[in-house]
């Protein structure tokens, strides 16, 4: 596993540099890690334990928002700090013209023409752009362009 290895080194480094969030960052996401192979009972691809880190960025999202709410901007910070170490793991995510460019291509490719060939697309495009596209975002642009 590449990733567990680059974690214990920044682990390493961060520890060195004595930068305590980070090292507690890299301790739970090595954690996750460990937990999710456990349940599964097998080692984690490197796909899955992407999808993994984008869970936990996506809990801090949603955390974000509740201290919105409740006024707590020092948590804000201190989560969009942890999303910051986080993404630093994760492929750089498509933009949007690039999703809506695979997106007619896909379609144009398998004659795509109405609602009923939106799984067909979506698995092509999920098997071909991978974790790089946001799920949510390429079915809105599916849609749009099937309609």
């Amino acid at each position: 596993m590449d990733m567990l290895k680059r974690i214990d080194k920044d682990i390493i480094l961060a520890m060195r540099s004595k930068d305590k969030l980070r090292i507690t960052v890299l301790r739970s996401l090595k954690t996750a890690i460990k937990y999710e192979a456990i349940e599964t009972g097998a080692e984690l691809s490197e796909e899955k334990i992407l999808s993994l880190f984008k869970s936990q960025v996506k809990s801090r999202q949603q955390a974000i928002e509740l201290y919105k709410q409740g006024n707590r901007l020092e948590l804000v910070e201190k989560e969009e700090n942890e999303i910051e170490i986080i993404s630093e793991y994760l492929p750089v995510p498509l933009t949007e013209a690039e999703m809506i460019n695979a997106t007619k291509r896909v379609i144009s490719e398998l004659g795509a023409t109405a609602m009923k060939d939106m799984g067909e697309v979506m698995k092509t495009l999920k098997t071909e752009l991978g974790s790089r596209a946001d799920g949510k975002i390429l079915s809105n642009i599916v849609r749009k362009e099937l309609s």
